[in-house]
């Protein structure tokens, strides 16, 4: 059986510190990742009938992806 490794009070900080950054990098990599599929999809559609139809559903359904993307960075 592993052992469990006891980590002082700053070590633990130091490694929460370390995964906050890290949340935060990537919550804002895949936001501007996302806005520019949005921005993208926008153009392709906006020639068509309905299009803003399409697109408010487009940033509906990005939206929806990043809070499950992130969801399931951080639950593991």
């Amino acid at each position: 059986m592993a052992k469990i490794e006891r980590l002082s009070k700053t070590e633990r900080d130091k490694r929460l510190d370390a995964l906050d950054t890290a949340v935060k990098k990537y919550g804002k990599k895949k936001l501007a990742q996302l806005e520019a599929d949005v921005k993208f999809m926008k153009s392709v559609i906006k020639g068509h009938t309905g299009a803003g139809k399409l697109s408010n559903q487009g940033v509906a359904d990005s939206k929806k992806l990043l809070v499950d993307s992130i969801s399931q960075f951080l639950e593991g």
